[in-house]
């Protein structure tokens, strides 16, 4: 066991994984090529992503900052306060806060300077959270989740009337899969945090 220190964090590696330590948190699990279900929040949860033109953005940025990393997203959904993505990370799965804080700091920039949050906010974005996902049952269940989120938040009726996620592109070039999957791996399975 070897315990380094990157940006005053304290990273307690195993083999192929590690554990994030903080002085106020309980350790945090990083697995190299790890699934890893991420959320992150606007500050408020104010709508500052509410515009299309803004949407758009975020999700260039987060596809940038990830593809640049070498990480993969699997899927993703972006609604008017926060949004979700499924990543594959590659063999440095600690980047993800260094990504994250990229994503974050340019969308707030963007933000803050097209005039699409107001004066007065505070901050732009509030914090992530993630989760190294363990099962494919959880894989396919978040999966579905994302699928469905703009539904939840009653933005759509449908998983394929929302334009920014990935359920659109999925189903036309893999019906059978995302029928099978949303029938298979109910959304009362889910048990991770939303409550935006």
């Amino acid at each position: 066991m070897t315990i380094e220190t990157v940006s005053r964090m304290d990273y307690i590696h195993f083999g192929m994984e590690a554990y994030k330590t903080y002085e106020h948190n309980p350790p945090h699990l990083f697995r190299e090529n790890g699934i890893y279900f991420i959320t992150a929040s606007t500050y408020g949860k104010l709508h500052h992503l509410t515009d299309t033109i803004v949407k758009t953005f975020l999700r260039d940025s987060i596809f940038k900052a990830f593809c640049e990393a070498g990480w993969e997203v699997t899927d993703w959904v972006i609604l008017d306060n926060h949004y979700h993505l499924l990543v594959k990370a590659t063999e440095h799965p600690e980047q993800m806060s260094e990504i994250i804080r990229a994503i974050h700091r340019y969308s707030a920039i963007y933000i803050r300077k097209n005039g699409f949050a107001e004066k007065s906010a505070a901050q732009i974005w509030y914090n992530y959270w993630d989760r190294c996902v363990n099962t494919l049952k959880d894989f396919y269940t978040i999966a579905h989740y994302i699928w469905h989120n703009p539904v939840k938040h009653g933005y759509v009726t449908g998983p394929f009337l929302w334009e920014f996620g990935s359920f659109r592109t999925r189903f036309v070039s893999e019906p059978d899969y995302c029928t099978k999957m949303m029938s298979e791996y109910p959304l009362d399975n889910f048990k991770y945090r939303d409550d935006f």
